[in-house]
């Protein structure tokens, strides 16, 4: 009975439930590299939060050419400029994830190797990527 009552409460609120998943898409210079991009509407403000987790991301020291670290960015559809969510540290068993909010409802989010975690711009060295887009 208790199961039951579990499935159906569940289902009863599926509908309504504003997570969503996005795969990333890793590119050349890191092929053996995963990320997901977990999404969820704040029910307060209407921003989206976002989960960013990455599994077999090598040190961005052992790149060609090597870099110091991996910055998360979100780029607006439509929008002037990407816009940088922080810096993704990557442990010993080459995961990392990173938390982030933005006002934006359709929007690629990326990871790009970079030489200093100052940059403003991101630069041509896309690591994972992936198109979000939320009612």
């Amino acid at each position: 009975m208790n199961s039951l009552l579990v499935m159906v409460s569940l289902l009863a609120i599926w509908p309504w439930s504003s997570a969503k998943e996005y795969h990333m898409k890793a590119s050349n210079s890191v092929p053996a590299a995963t990320g997901m991009v977990n999404t969820q509407k704040d029910k307060d403000n209407g921003n989206t939060k976002l989960e960013i987790k990455v599994d077999h991301l090598a040190s961005p020291a052992s790149l060609t050419p090597p870099a110091s670290d991996y910055i998360v960015w979100v780029l607006p559809h439509g929008g002037a400029g990407a816009v940088k969510q922080g810096a993704i540290r990557i442990d010993k068993d080459l995961k990392g994830e990173l938390k982030a909010v933005t006002v934006s409802k359709d929007f690629n989010v990326f990871i790009t190797a970079e030489k200093s975690e100052s940059v403003s711009v991101p630069s041509e060295f896309k690591v994972l990527d992936a198109h979000v887009s939320l009612p």
